[in-house]
């Protein structure tokens, strides 16, 4: 599954879910931060669902460090956690699916 939104992109292939965050370097040349959570390290997933004036957000909770702000994104990017994903309101349906395959990967525990 893959979702794409506010130059940030979802992946998940049945194990790891990829966030990928539009980045910048040397002010001109575009690029990709990549971060790969595994689903049996996923230890909370918050989710906060969209209104008609404030998108959704996804934040994946992962043992270890906290996930810094990255803050070298390109125009009309968020800066948020390396670790939080914002979509639009019409984009609800196909998270809904997204977060209910990601949910059915999980190990119960």
């Amino acid at each position: 599954m893959h979702l794409r939104a506010r130059r940030r992109s979802l992946h998940f292939d049945g194990h790891t879910v990829t966030l990928s965050i539009a980045t910048k370097s040397w002010f001109i040349v575009p690029g990709d931060t990549k971060n790969r959570f595994p689903v049996e390290k996923i230890s909370k997933i918050q989710h906060t669902p969209p209104t008609a004036w404030k998108p959704g957000r996804i934040v994946f909770v992962v043992p270890g460090p906290p996930a810094e702000v990255v803050t070298n994104v390109p125009l009309f990017a968020d800066k948020l956690a390396g670790n939080t994903f914002l979509y639009p309101y019409g984009m609800r349906a196909k998270v809904a699916k997204f977060l209910e395959a990601v949910e059915k990967a999980r190990p119960e525990k």
